[in-house]
């Protein structure tokens, strides 16, 4: 499992230097009216995929062990294109601030987006992971490729640069997630719509407990761009966003390690055993966080305004008042994967709507009177209700103590003798390869 979760956080790493990357050249090429123009572009996408995700989201993880290939996948198909496509119609009708244009690529970047995620769930769902982290990395790297052809070779600085980076990333990922799943639709076949009953009533039962909780953490994540734009302008989205990003950079690694903990969980059947293991994992990942929280909070103003010009010199206030926030919902983000392999979804939605009620409460007040700060200091305080709650409710249902949060001399031992099987197995590996491509 070491060498999973080593292989995934590797993978998470590159993807977020390249998405760090993006960062940089757009707002290098654009500023910080053009980098809030793409993060309320991307937030909107991916509000539509909340509701996409309640057929082809996470849920396909639980549900792949335990249901037919061809019974999952047509209908996470058709209901991610009809949910991209109400939701164009929705915004013609609705959101007349967005153009019919840009409306119409939301959506169908939605549904795209949207169907490119069914075989990365379905592979985690097999255990296959580095498959799955293939297709990962390999989105934010056209992004970023696609974007440095748009601005520097096309010259076109507008936000459809960014759009077509969009579906050049979302369309190639999805096609080589097809061909990596080829062996599974050698028995693909459409059958009755009443053989897919039961697992259509799974899908939306797991998942609509699951989104639900998507849907409300979605605010908590990213009404700040909202009401700053809203009281402010796109600009104060532009620097807030990207503070945002680079503190949540920090959550590759609870994200490295959920993927393999979810994965992990809803093949396992010992629950004592799943609980044991999710402790383990939330102190281990807790010590990583809390040295990267500490390493991004003394990083000076210069440095951000060298990387992304001169209107972000506030970062390092604002990623300072982020950061105890960012760091506990790392343990969020464990316990609640615990919850979701278990099919216990709602739990993560209760811990999310106790986030909600300091997002609501807490963002109409202080961002009005402070801006960029009012806005960290309630996605702190959002993301630490989250996770209180959630730690709460996992030592009450496995009856550990909060003294069993400290880190024992034997899980050190563990760690260290893990790690240190994985570099001498990483090593072996490698030095096997070369042999074998010896003449």
């Amino acid at each position: 499992m070491f060498r999973k979760i080593a292989n995934t956080f590797g993978t998470r790493l590159l993807a977020a230097v390249c998405n760090f990357l993006i960062a940089i050249v757009i707002s290098q090429s654009v500023g910080d009216v053009g980098k809030g123009e793409q993060s309320l572009l991307l937030a909107t996408i991916t509000f539509i995929l909340i509701f996409s995700d309640i057929v082809s989201g996470n849920s396909l993880v639980y549900l792949t062990p335990k249901h037919a290939f061809h019974k999952l996948v047509f209908p996470a198909a058709l209901w991610s294109s009809l949910v991209g496509l109400f939701a164009i119609g929705f915004m013609l009708l609705f959101y007349g601030e967005l153009s019919p244009i840009l409306a119409l690529h939301t959506g169908l970047l939605a549904v795209l987006a949207s169907l490119r995620a069914i075989p990365v769930e379905v592979l985690i769902g097999r255990e296959k992971v580095r498959q799955a982290n293939l297709l990962n990395l390999l989105q934010p790297v056209l992004i970023l490729l696609t974007l440095l052809l748009g601005y520097f070779v096309m010259e076109n600085y507008s936000i459809f640069s960014y759009i077509v980076a969009l579906y050049v990333s979302y369309g190639l990922t999805w096609l080589l997630g097809l061909w990596m799943l080829r062996d599974e639709f050698r028995g693909f076949h459409i059958e009755p719509l009443a053989a897919y009953r039961q697992v259509v009533g799974d899908l939306f039962k797991y998942g609509a407990l699951n989104q639900l909780g998507h849907f409300v953490q979605f605010f908590n994540l990213r009404m700040g761009y909202y009401l700053l734009d809203m009281y402010m302008d796109k600009g104060r989205v532009g620097i807030f966003s990207n503070a945002v990003s680079l503190s949540e950079a920090i959550w590759i690694i609870s994200n490295s390690i959920a993927l393999v903990q979810y994965a992990r969980i809803a093949n396992a059947q010992n629950e004592r055993y799943s609980q044991k293991l999710t402790l383990s994992l939330a102190k281990l990942c807790f010590v990583v966080s809390l040295l990267a929280v500490l390493f991004l909070s003394v990083l000076p103003s210069s440095f951000y305004q060298l990387l992304f010009g001169p209107e972000f010199g506030e970062l390092p206030g604002v990623i300072r008042i982020l950061a105890p926030g960012v760091l506990m919902y790392s343990l969020f983000l464990i316990i609640g994967h615990y919850y979701s392999g278990i099919g216990k979804y709602q739990m993560n939605t209760y811990a999310a709507l106790c986030g909600l009620f300091f997002t609501v409460t807490m963002g109409f007040l202080l961002i009005p009177r402070f801006d960029i700060y009012g806005a960290a200091a309630t996605s702190t305080l959002a993301y630490s209700a989250n996770a209180v709650f959630i730690l709460i409710c996992f030592f009450k249902s496995s009856q550990f103590t909060w003294r069993d949060m400290l880190i024992s001399r034997e899980e050190v031992r563990s760690y260290y003798i893990e790690f240190k099987d994985y570099i001498c197995n990483f090593f072996k590996d490698n030095s096997d390869t070369d042999k074998s491509s010896m003449p």
